[in-house]
């Protein structure tokens, strides 16, 4: 066992660190922290085993941002080796090799810009813990909560970390998640009643309107609207950052990607058409004549039919439970994040990110694409 104090690594990047520790050992097994030491060791972790049943209590702690310096990382490792000595006797926290992450499709498809252009990677860094008693697991959240806000870092606590190796699926929420803007509101602005509608939506997706019945309600307002109005929208919509490099990502790794939707098939269709979605779920407006009828045609993909999605897909295409993924930001999303092994709320709203597993604040969908690539760093080797 070689130890080395923490000054040691304040000058020097977290993604930089396995280079510095092998001029200090010549073989590496794993690195723990500890009060501002940090232990080398030959030996194997006593526990290396990712999504194991056996060690329920192991909680993995990903940070991802466009980088991470040593004195922030060197904050939060002394925070939260403090916060496990004071409660349960062992402030050793483990550190697996940190790695990069795409920030843009440019990244993703040329190995040119990966090398020479910083801003195209992110840090991530993965952190272990044996066990995590639930009063530590809300300590820690709230120094986790105060210290991504200083260092504009997100961060995933799981138990869990799904593979881009193995087959998965990521199944999405689309207005406000795939795309920027809900679409009904904006067929609702060009059809003279947007403040009307707006408030409406903005009630529903904080969870304090029955969402079948609001949405109903608002399509309602559209009756007589010309379908050129949502041909219009349709080809405004704004993709939200990273979404390419996501679907570009999950594809190469054999991953099925959809979309459910509380929003339209209108749009979710043209989003299949243009990006290859694998499956769209979303409510289908009555058209006759080229005009709204203010109906929606059939039973309304609402929150508990999202979450049913999701274990529809992972079945249809032979998925591990450990292997789904959702991501949305309103409280119709919340069931089919708490039904997914990785549930991240992205931008969304309070009562989604106090009942989120993962919240994405400082990150677009390329976020996800750092939280997906963790699970290399748990397999990576020091040396």
């Amino acid at each position: 066992m070689t130890q080395l104090a923490e000054t040691l690594f304040s000058n020097t990047p977290p993604i930089a660190w396995p280079q510095l520790l092998t001029l200090q050992s010549t073989e590496i097994k794993h690195v723990t922290y500890c009060q501002g030491q940090f232990n080398i060791s030959a030996q194997e972790l006593p526990i290396n085993s990712r999504n194991s049943s056996n060690n329920s209590r192991y909680y993995y702690l990903t940070l991802i941002a466009p980088s991470i310096t040593s004195d922030a990382l060197l904050n939060l490792l002394s925070a939260l080796s403090q916060l496990q000595l004071s409660m349960q006797g062992s402030g050793d926290i483990i550190l697996y090799p940190p790695a990069n992450y795409a920030l843009n499709h440019n990244a993703l498809t040329d190995t040119q810009a990966q090398r020479t252009t910083a801003a195209s990677q992110g840090d991530i860094i993965v952190l272990g813990f044996t066990t995590l008693s639930d009063e530590l697991q809300m300590q820690f959240k709230d120094t986790l909560a105060s210290w991504r806000n200083d260092y504009h870092v997100d961060y995933a606590l799981s138990q869990t970390l799904p593979s881009l190796k193995q087959p998965g699926v990521v199944l999405m929420d689309m207005d406000s998640t795939t795309i920027q803007i809900e679409c009904i509101d904006e067929i609702a602005k060009l059809a003279g009643v947007g403040e009307q509608v707006a408030a409406v939506t903005a009630r529903a997706m904080n969870g304090e309107l029955d969402f079948s019945e609001s949405l109903r309600s608002r399509v309602a307002t559209l009756t007589n609207c010309p379908e050129a109005v949502l041909t219009q929208v349709a080809d405004a919509m704004p993709l939200m950052p990273g979404l390419e490099l996501l679907i570009a990502t999950l594809h190469q790794a054999n991953w099925k990607v959809a979309i459910a939707s509380g929003g339209f098939t209108y749009f979710a269709k043209r989003l299949q058409d243009d990006l290859g979605f694998d499956a769209v779920y979303a409510n289908e407006l009555e058209i006759v004549d080229g005009i709204l009828t203010g109906q929606v045609i059939g039973d309304i993909v609402d929150a508990q039919v999202k979450a049913d999605t999701l274990q529809s897909l992972a079945q249809e295409y032979q998925i591990a439970p450990q292997q789904t993924v959702a991501i949305g930001d309103g409280a119709n999303d919340l069931i089919m994040l708490k039904s997914a092994a990785l549930g991240v709320a992205i931008h969304a709203k309070p009562i989604v990110q106090q009942q989120a597993q993962v919240a994405l604040n400082h990150h677009d969908l390329e976020g996800l694409v750092g939280l997906l690539h963790a699970a290399n760093c748990v397999d990576a080797s020091w040396s």
